[in-house]
């Protein structure tokens, strides 16, 4: 039984109005957190002026949790099959009980902005795990000691409000672990920048349908939901409608009904050609029908038409607001939407999280990092199963991390708390494909699921000796499974277009996750949840071992980088990928 805190309930307040306690505290600041430059592909764009007085911020600051380890304990027994705690997903209040912060850490953020805020027009509302303020750039500014610039990603038109350094008082050193927007620059859709995408001209079509292939329906070099359904063995499922699915969807991009008709009435394999999806706004989202997002499509089409007639959600997130006159620079978005998912109810929280979203490990700050993977190991304690893309860059890009030569790993990928999904290509047999992402965490530790597995990899396997002091082998490594990465076949703007990426991977396996968590769900169980434990063990036999191919990366500047594929597990392929014949009797079988 939890004992439930009031601070789930929203409380609005103005700075005049905050009860502060009678106790002096010394605010004085201190750096919390700094880069020594922005970014890789980020660059300052001094020729963008914003006027800091009418241009808004809304800033969040994470209370620190209480408990933190002791939950996460929970949560894996939860996740582990055989222990008396299997299956007992957890509620929001539930969690909140376990974790809330010490009323002491919000009387003394509460007090120090009310110390250090000046402006009237500046709000502020505590809710949960977060005190959030929102109040003009040039306000934001004096309150963190920072300087807020903008800056470019190179080659695009992305921009970005952030800054290289923010302090904080000493008061609040073990009372606040994350304050954003400040050093965090965001996400990337995790699609191929190697092959991309291009539309698929009626001659390759035609060449696609005659061709013959050694997997019934993976034609030419065409990836379809009928190729998938005979690669992976769910020709057999059964129709599913239990259940709910989810996408994540950001960075504007929009998933469009009209295609997705088309790409059903084109590709479907099961009975589910009349099927659409709901699109749910979070964070001040739009669901728009147009333009077409190729990432959105390709999430969508794929994750959908795989999980039979089960619905779907797309959850359309925004996040990258506009600064200019008097407009605002709103929250990153990523975290907006796992606390939006996590307060939810039973009733309306996805089985199945699909996610194509990410960035390199080394660009996302450590304090963010946490907090956000915390918060996938409470959506895992309710009962999602996240699926999310290993990264399309192999071992990395330049593998320079801190001036040294280091391979750099993917976040959310790396996180230990969420199901993390490589690429393979090819399909007689399948092999790694050499652009997915692999490898081992530089944050986070290697979990206690994972140890037997990846100490034989480490004890065995020859193909990485040459290559060992660049990276850390005690972390978490990844990916866990794969699926394939190349040339699927998606519909944008009503053409048929093959796009690449272990953003085809995510989707993939999360609509056979999906079939799996349906089946339970319709046989009166609950779902699997956080997925890792179970895989590891009783369900690792339910894949195909990948034993060729190999990741790459580094650009040549580390020479053999990158991880084989070779029997058992490793971190170009993980456990492998998926057989859902085999897997549909471990999940089953499983209580």
């Amino acid at each position: 039984m939890f004992v439930l805190r009031s601070l789930s309930v929203a409380i609005a307040l103005s700075v005049a109005a905050v009860a502060l306690p009678t106790s002096h505290v010394d605010f004085q600041k201190s750096v919390a957190e700094s880069l020594r430059s922005p970014p890789t592909g980020w660059v300052k764009d001094a020729s963008e002026k914003v006027d800091k007085d009418a241009a808004s911020i809304t800033l969040k600051m994470h209370l620190v949790n209480q408990d933190m380890d002791k939950f996460h304990e929970h949560a894996m027994n939860i996740a582990t099959p055989g222990h008396a705690l299997y299956g007992q997903h957890m509620s929001h209040e539930e969690i909140l009980a376990m974790i809330a912060p010490a009323q002491e850490s919000s009387d003394l953020v509460m007090q120090w902005l009310a110390n250090d805020i000046a402006s009237p027009k500046a709000k502020i509302q505590r809710k949960g795990d977060y005190v959030t303020i929102t109040a003009s750039v040039s306000t934001i500014e004096k309150l963190l000691d920072a300087e807020y610039e903008v800056f470019v990603k190179s080659g695009t038109k992305e921009k970005t409000l952030r800054t290289l350094s923010y302090s904080l008082p000493d008061a609040l050193k073990d009372h606040v672990d994350m304050v954003q927007p400040t050093t965090f620059f965001g996400l990337k859709h995790l699609r191929s920048t190697i092959s991309e995408h291009h539309p698929i001209t009626e001659a390759e079509l035609k060449v696609h349908i005659g061709a013959t292939s050694a997997v019934t329906g993976c034609t030419g070099t065409r990836i379809t939901p009928t190729c998938l359904a005979n690669l992976y063995n769910f020709t057999s499922a059964k129709t599913q409608t239990a259940g709910l699915l989810g996408i994540a969807g950001f960075l504007e991009e929009y998933a469009i009904k009209a295609d997705y008709t088309t790409f059903l009435n084109n590709n479907a394999y099961f009975s589910n050609k009349g099927k659409s999806f709901t699109c749910t706004t979070v964070n001040g989202g739009t669901c728009p029908s147009s333009p077409a997002g190729v990432e959105a499509n390709l999430d969508v089409q794929y994750a959908g038409s795989i999980s039979s007639n089960v619905p779907n959600t797309y959850y359309s997130t925004a996040g990258r607001g506009q600064w200019l006159g008097s407009g605002s620079n709103t929250n990153e978005p990523y975290l907006e939407f796992l606390n939006y998912l996590l307060a939810l109810p039973d009733s309306a929280l996805p089985n199945t999280l699909s996610i194509s979203y990410g960035d390199d490990e080394a660009t996302v700050p450590l304090s963010y990092a946490t907090a956000g993977c915390n918060l996938f190991s409470q959506l895992g304690a309710r009962g999602v199963s996240i699926l999310v893309s290993s990264g399309d860059s192999g071992v990395g890009d330049t593998c320079t991390v801190g001036g040294k030569p280091q391979f750099t790993t993917a976040f959310p990928a790396a996180c230990p708390w969420i199901t993390s999904v490589g690429g393979t290509t090819g399909n007689s047999p399948e092999a790694a494909w050499s652009g997915g992402g692999g490898g081992f965490s530089e944050i986070f530790g290697r979990p206690s699921y994972q140890n037997a597995t990846v100490n034989n990899w480490l004890a065995t396997d020859t193909t990485h000796a040459a290559v060992t002091k660049y990276f850390n082998a005690s972390g978490r490594a990844y990916p866990d499974i794969s699926a394939q990465a190349t040339n699927f076949v998606i519909t944008v703007g009503g053409s048929s277009t093959s796009v690449s990426g272990t953003s085809c991977s995510a989707p993939t396996t999360a609509g056979i996750i999906q079939l799996l968590n349906s089946g339970r769900i319709a046989a009166g169980k609950k779902g699997l949840g956080f997925l890792n434990p179970w895989l590891y063990n009783t369900a690792s036999a339910g894949f195909t071992d990948i034993r060729s191919g190999k990741i790459t990366g580094c650009g040549g500047s580390i020479s053999g980088a990158g991880f084989s594929a070779v029997s058992g597990w490793d971190p170009a392929t993980g456990l492998g990928t998926p057989n859902y014949g085999k897997l549909v009797e471990f999940a089953t079988s499983t209580p």
